[in-house]
């Protein structure tokens, strides 16, 4: 019997975020195929507790950094963290070693690969610098290269791993980069989606139209509040689902405190997403840039009609299908995009049988996961050009 493969995975872990449910599947899909599978963090390791006991129950291994390393200054943090790690992980014993994130730090991670191994790279964006918090207009920054210690990084790989063929046209056109690129989707799953039934619309029927996304900057929801005052859709309303952050959400809440219209849920648990995704008439992910979209591959496994700007895996998303729009990242492209889909559901022309049978067939999580671990733990002849 030969031993299983060692996979070391590497990402700054919040409560919840896109990168870190991928992680979430991607780990327990990896050990229940055989892998022995360990994450770690450099900076910070905050998985929510339910999750961290589900990798724990899988046998999944969780080397943290010292929790006094976040309360020194930042490379003195690291310094200590990199100490600390270099104990409790063994030195070129992983048969592959993989960085969620950006950041010039996980070249440090190299160290752990073993002489045969692989240093990969999940780029969960699309191929530019992130912008965090930082947009300043609902529109998309030109693309640029990435910054010097990230460049130093990409030199190191020895492959790269990303969700959709805007984020390898990046990589290949603006970032240089002349390594393997696989395109695999990112994991996330619904555990129970509830079979899709088609619905009768009529000319004057009541939606409701749902976004799932954290309420915070370069998601789209101060664009698509701004446009929402002047939309003439008849009977609607709009209902956010997700966190809120403090800074960008507080305030915008207020305003809408007595607002019938729009409605802020707050966080919600996962395993009633199928619920509200089937209480919903339409589906929004609205954001200025994404790696991948997850709440649109959601939408369509509920087989929700959506609306999604022109971002991430948004070519593939929309691609042949009747059921989804893409439209352009500003307000002009979010109003035309909810008037024509409105249109689209009243008048009978969407079906939510089909779109998720589009979804079963081109992206289900069967398909992803098979990929995954086909490159995680398969030959390595399948990173070859």
């Amino acid at each position: 019997m030969t031993n299983p493969k060692r996979v070391l995975i590497h990402l700054t872990a919040s409560p919840y975020g896109g990168v870190e449910t991928h992680v979430y599947y991607l780990s327990l899909a990896l050990a229940a195929n055989g892998a022995d599978v360990t994450l770690t963090s450099q900076r910070k390791f905050d998985l929510n507790a339910e999750w961290t006991h589900d990798l724990l129950r899988a046998g999944v291994h969780i080397v943290a950094p010292p929790a006094k390393a976040r309360r020194l200054p930042g490379p003195v943090g690291l310094l200590l963290s990199r100490a600390v790690l270099s104990v409790r992980l063994q030195a070129k014993s992983f048969d592959r070693v993989v960085g969620q994130g950006h950041g010039g730090a996980f070249s440090w991670m190299k160290r752990f690969v073993r002489p045969s191994g692989l240093f990969l790279w999940h780029e969960y964006w699309c191929g530019v610098p992130t912008h965090g918090d930082n947009y300043i207009e609902y529109q998309v920054p030109p693309p640029v290269i990435f910054p010097w210690k990230m460049q130093q990084m990409v030199k190191q790989l020895d492959a790269i791993v990303t969700g959709c063929e805007r984020a390898r046209r990046n990589l290949e056109q603006v970032q240089q980069v002349s390594m393997p690129i696989r395109i695999i989707p990112p994991l996330t799953h619904i555990e129970k989606p509830q079979p899709a039934i088609d619905r009768p619309y009529g000319a004057n029927s009541k939606l409701r139209i749902v976004m799932i996304t954290r309420i915070g900057f370069g998601k789209g929801v101060g664009a698509l509040l701004d446009v929402w005052g002047t939309l003439d859709i008849g009977d609607a309303e709009l209902h956010f689902h997700g966190p809120i952050d403090s800074k960008f959400g507080a305030s915008m809440i207020q305003r809408y405190t007595n607002n019938e219209k729009v409605h802020f849920h707050g966080r919600f648990s996962r395993a009633n997403l199928p619920i509200i995704l089937a209480d919903a008439d339409l589906g929004l992910m609205l954001s200025i840039e994404e790696g991948y979209g997850l709440a649109t591959w959601e939408y369509m496994a509920c087989g929700l009609p959506f609306i999604m700007t022109d971002c991430g895996a948004a070519e593939e998303f929309t691609q042949d299908n009747p059921d989804a729009i893409m439209v352009p990242v500003s307000r002009d492209g979010i109003r035309a995009g909810i008037v024509e889909m409105v249109r689209r559901i009243r008048s009978g022309q969407t079906s939510r049988v089909r779109l998720q049978a589009h979804h079963q067939r081109r992206f289900s999580y069967q398909q992803n996961v098979a990929q995954h671990v086909k490159a995680m733990l398969g030959p390595d002849d399948y990173w070859m050009r």
